[in-house]
Protein backbone atom coordinates (compact mmCIF):
# COMPACT_ATOMS: atom_id res chain seq x y z
CA UNK A 1 0.00 0.00 0.00
CA UNK A 2 2.69 2.41 0.94
CA UNK A 3 4.24 2.23 -2.83
CA UNK A 4 0.74 2.92 -4.30
CA UNK A 5 0.41 6.25 -2.34
CA UNK A 6 4.34 7.36 -3.69
CA UNK A 7 2.80 6.49 -7.27
CA UNK A 8 0.33 9.31 -6.77
CA UNK A 9 2.74 11.77 -5.71
CA UNK A 10 5.15 11.42 -8.36
CA UNK A 11 2.12 12.38 -10.64
CA UNK A 12 1.89 14.88 -13.32
CA UNK A 13 -0.07 17.28 -11.22
CA UNK A 14 2.00 17.21 -8.23
CA UNK A 15 4.37 20.09 -9.19
CA UNK A 16 1.01 22.38 -9.63
CA UNK A 17 0.12 21.47 -5.66
CA UNK A 18 3.12 21.51 -4.81
CA UNK A 19 3.70 25.29 -6.30
CA UNK A 20 0.23 26.57 -5.19
CA UNK A 21 1.32 25.44 -1.79
CA UNK A 22 4.14 27.20 -1.62
CA UNK A 23 2.62 30.63 -3.05
CA UNK A 24 -0.28 30.16 -0.33
CA UNK A 25 2.57 29.99 2.49
CA UNK A 26 4.41 32.80 1.04
CA UNK A 27 1.02 35.23 0.86
CA UNK A 28 0.17 34.37 4.30
CA UNK A 29 4.04 35.56 5.47
CA UNK A 30 3.48 38.89 3.09
CA UNK A 31 0.39 39.65 4.78
CA UNK A 32 1.69 39.08 8.08
CA UNK A 33 4.75 41.30 7.22
CA UNK A 34 3.21 43.94 5.56
CA UNK A 35 0.74 44.59 8.68
CA UNK A 36 3.68 44.94 10.95
CA UNK A 37 5.68 47.08 8.78
CA UNK A 38 2.65 49.34 8.08
CA UNK A 39 2.07 49.47 12.40
CA UNK A 40 5.62 50.41 12.64
CA UNK A 41 5.36 52.98 10.41
CA UNK A 42 2.29 54.32 11.35
CA UNK A 43 4.10 54.39 15.38
CA UNK A 44 7.14 56.39 13.61
CA UNK A 45 5.28 58.64 12.62
CA UNK A 46 3.23 59.64 15.69
CA UNK A 47 6.26 60.19 17.64
CA UNK A 48 7.92 62.17 14.88
CA UNK A 49 4.94 64.13 14.97
CA UNK A 50 5.11 65.05 18.36
CA UNK A 51 9.04 65.74 18.15
CA UNK A 52 7.91 68.17 15.65
CA UNK A 53 5.03 70.12 17.72
CA UNK A 54 7.85 70.17 20.55
CA UNK A 55 10.32 71.85 17.67
CA UNK A 56 7.41 74.40 17.11
CA UNK A 57 6.18 75.02 20.01
CA UNK A 58 9.72 75.91 21.22
CA UNK A 59 10.53 78.47 17.97
CA UNK A 60 7.35 79.98 19.35
CA UNK A 61 8.54 80.92 22.48
CA UNK A 62 11.71 82.20 20.94
CA UNK A 63 9.67 84.28 18.53
CA UNK A 64 7.32 85.87 21.25
CA UNK A 65 10.11 86.21 23.89
CA UNK A 66 12.13 88.29 21.16
CA UNK A 67 9.17 89.85 19.12
CA UNK A 68 6.52 90.47 22.49
CA UNK A 69 4.10 88.42 19.99
CA UNK A 70 2.62 85.27 18.57
CA UNK A 71 3.84 84.90 15.11
CA UNK A 72 1.33 85.71 12.47
CA UNK A 73 1.59 82.56 10.66
CA UNK A 74 3.99 79.50 11.51
CA UNK A 75 5.37 80.40 7.56
CA UNK A 76 6.65 83.63 9.76
CA UNK A 77 9.20 80.83 11.71
CA UNK A 78 10.30 79.49 8.64
CA UNK A 79 11.27 82.74 6.71
CA UNK A 80 12.14 85.40 9.64
CA UNK A 81 15.88 85.33 10.85
CA UNK A 82 17.12 86.48 14.34
CA UNK A 83 20.75 87.92 15.75
CA UNK A 84 21.50 86.70 18.42
CA UNK A 85 25.15 87.17 20.47
CA UNK A 86 26.81 83.86 21.22
CA UNK A 87 30.40 84.33 23.45
CA UNK A 88 32.31 86.31 20.97
CA UNK A 89 30.33 86.11 18.24
CA UNK A 90 26.40 86.95 16.70
CA UNK A 91 24.83 84.17 14.81
CA UNK A 92 22.06 84.53 12.62
CA UNK A 93 19.17 81.76 11.85
CA UNK A 94 16.23 80.91 11.29
CA UNK A 95 13.24 80.38 14.51
CA UNK A 96 12.35 77.16 13.04
CA UNK A 97 14.06 74.94 9.97
CA UNK A 98 10.92 72.56 9.73
CA UNK A 99 11.57 68.90 7.89
CA UNK A 100 9.26 69.17 5.14
CA UNK A 101 7.31 72.31 3.50
CA UNK A 102 4.77 72.61 0.76
CA UNK A 103 4.99 74.64 -2.05
CA UNK A 104 3.71 77.60 -0.33
CA UNK A 105 6.21 77.76 2.74
CA UNK A 106 3.54 75.49 4.71
CA UNK A 107 5.05 73.53 7.33
CA UNK A 108 4.15 69.75 6.85
CA UNK A 109 3.56 67.51 9.81
CA UNK A 110 4.80 63.15 9.18
CA UNK A 111 1.64 63.08 7.34
CA UNK A 112 2.39 65.24 4.49
CA UNK A 113 -0.65 67.64 5.83
CA UNK A 114 0.36 71.17 7.10
CA UNK A 115 0.19 71.84 10.53
CA UNK A 116 -2.79 74.37 12.08
CA UNK A 117 -1.88 77.22 13.99
CA UNK A 118 -3.88 79.53 16.01
CA UNK A 119 -1.61 83.18 16.38
CA UNK A 120 -4.07 84.11 18.99
CA UNK A 121 -2.91 81.61 21.39
CA UNK A 122 0.56 80.17 20.02
CA UNK A 123 -1.43 76.67 19.98
CA UNK A 124 -0.49 74.06 17.12
CA UNK A 125 -1.26 70.92 16.16
CA UNK A 126 -2.17 68.45 13.56
CA UNK A 127 -4.86 68.51 11.38
CA UNK A 128 -4.99 64.62 10.19
CA UNK A 129 -8.01 62.86 11.98
CA UNK A 130 -7.82 61.61 15.27
CA UNK A 131 -4.61 63.90 15.92
CA UNK A 132 -5.55 67.12 16.27
CA UNK A 133 -5.63 67.06 20.24
CA UNK A 134 -1.93 66.30 20.04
Amino acid sequence: MRKIFLKHINTKGSGIVESMLVLIVISILVVVVMDSYETTIEEAKKVALKAELNNIGQAILVFKIKNGRYPASLKELVTTHYIMPYKDDVITAKYLEPYSLDKDKNILDPFDMPFAYDPSTGRVWSIKKDFENR
